[in-house]
């Protein structure tokens, strides 16, 4: 039985990480137009929750370095 796959191999720039991601995100749109939609929401959802725990972790950070006097060192 053939088997048929839709791969993009990738090689990224680390120095410029925005950049090359944004690319590789606008390749993949481009070969599912249909689901562009949905992509976008899921990778909105990932940055999301990614931004939102490395909040939580500053806060935690924030809150190590209170010595109580209401000054943060």
């Amino acid at each position: 039985m053939a088997k048929i796959k839709s791969t993009l191999d990738i090689k990224l720039d680390l120095s410029k990480p925005v950049e090359e991601l944004t690319q590789v995100i606008s390749a993949v749109i481009s070969t599912q137009p249909a689901r562009k939609k949905e992509i976008l929401e899921g990778l909105d959802l990932a940055v999301g929750n990614a931004l939102a725990d490395i909040k939580f972790e500053e806060g935690n950070q924030e809150q190590q370095n209170d010595d109580g006097s209401g000054k943060v060192s």
